[in-house]
């Protein structure tokens, strides 16, 4: 029997295992445990809503439009995109309408939960 040893890499923040290091950077830089990545807008804030919005784009034979559904703050009044749309650099342009990433910190936080019904 032939025994072989490798190089692995390994995600700091899930211990996930790769054995290619680019793809181990890759995913460590959009890992769901990188503390970099957390917002809480995602999973606590009430005022984060789903709404629907046309895209206009050129396809070198004329406009097109097609309908996306983005994250919406309406106590900001603007779309927001989430930290991993922001690392790979892939947010939409939508023209007149305000299209920005997710804050680490938000002044219009405000948690889906209270401690309410402890009482």
């Amino acid at each position: 029997m032939k025994t072989e040893t490798i190089e692995v890499y390994k995600c700091d923040y899930c211990n996930k295992l790769y054995q290619r290091k680019h793809f181990a950077e890759a995913h460590e830089k959009n890992c769901c445990k990188n503390p970099n990545n957390y917002r809480k807008c995602t999973d606590e804030c009430k005022h984060l809503i789903k709404k629907t919005t046309k895209y206009y784009y050129d396809t070198g034979y004329g406009e097109q439009s097609r309908d996306l559904e983005l994250f919406y703050c309406p106590k900001k009044e603007s779309f927001l995109y989430p930290s991993k749309v922001e690392n790979d650099k892939k947010w939409f342009d939508l023209g007149d309408d305000l299209n920005e990433p997710m804050p680490k910190e938000c002044k219009a936080y405000e948690p889906i939960y209270t401690n309410d019904w402890f009482v």
